[in-house]
């Protein structure tokens, strides 16, 4: 079995949610978040249970140390988190780190340089 929600309830606990869009820059997103988790740094946590407001899923990772990773300026994973009343998470959008959508390649060498950022912001 996997490791329950639960667990997030530790201010140690550190969650990775992404944005995960149709676009590259979703897409790296995603793929960043997944390493993240896949390399013991973060547990990643699916966005859509913000959007969707479920009241257990959000209260599981209260109190986690967040980042939250957008591909473009639109923000939808930081205005979800805002709407759900989720504060105090750190934000990285990857068209601030010059990635640009509609023209990102989605290769070893992207993926690994958000990674090293994402994981300083840890």
């Amino acid at each position: 079995m996997g490791t329950k929600l639960s667990e997030c309830d530790e201010k140690s606990t550190k969650v990775v949610f992404a944005c995960s869009g149709a676009a590259d820059v979703g897409e790296l997103s995603d793929l960043v978040a997944r390493k993240l988790q896949r390399d013991g740094k973060a547990q990643m946590k699916c966005l859509a249970f913000v959007g969707a407001g479920i009241p257990e899923l959000i209260d599981s990772v209260r109190g986690a140390k967040i980042i939250v990773i957008d591909g473009c300026p639109k923000d939808c994973g930081k205005l979800m988190m805002f709407e759900k009343g989720i504060r105090g998470f750190t934000h990285l959008r990857l068209t601030e780190l010059g990635y640009h959508k509609g023209a990102t390649p989605i290769d070893e060498h992207n993926i690994d340089a958000v990674f090293e950022v994402a994981e300083a912001l840890l």
